[in-house]
């Protein structure tokens, strides 16, 4: 996958184009950087609707290859290096996208099929759930 950045691209096209990658992924954008295995907080997520130009101190144009070999750390450090963009990979787990701050050394293909386990688990212990109210 390759993504072009530049000044005018939003964040959201950013985060579209990672999701069509990695359905089970989704990426957020923070306005501090954070360290290997650390956490972003909430309170300094950015809107989806910002472009790149808004929010980056650089003004760096260029464009980013992404691989499914590519460990969770390796792409938010890429994406802090080369565009000056602080990103946190997120998978779901339980119905909620989480950080992924204690996955950071998986590969994308094997954090999103990690979260696509996951996600699989949960639909059907929610629809096992509802079946046990409706029998009850």
């Amino acid at each position: 996958m390759h993504i072009e950045i530049n000044d005018n691209t939003t964040l959201q096209e950013i985060q579209q184009t990672f999701s069509d990658f990695y359905p089970w992924l989704r990426i957020g954008f923070y306005n501090k950087a954070h360290k290997k295995y650390e956490g972003s907080e909430i309170t300094n997520l950015l809107g989806s609707g910002n472009s790149v130009g808004d929010v980056k101190r650089t003004h760096v144009s260029g464009l980013l290859e992404i691989r499914p070999s590519y460990k969770v750390e390796e792409v938010e450090r890429e994406f802090q290096e080369r565009f000056g963009l602080s990103v946190q990979v997120m998978m779901k787990e339980k119905g909620q996208w989480v950080q992924t701050t204690g996955t950071d050394i998986l590969t994308l293909k094997d954090i999103n099929q990690l979260s696509r386990n996951a996600s699989d688990e949960y639909i059907l212990s929610e629809l096992e759930a509802e079946e046990e109210e409706e029998e009850s």
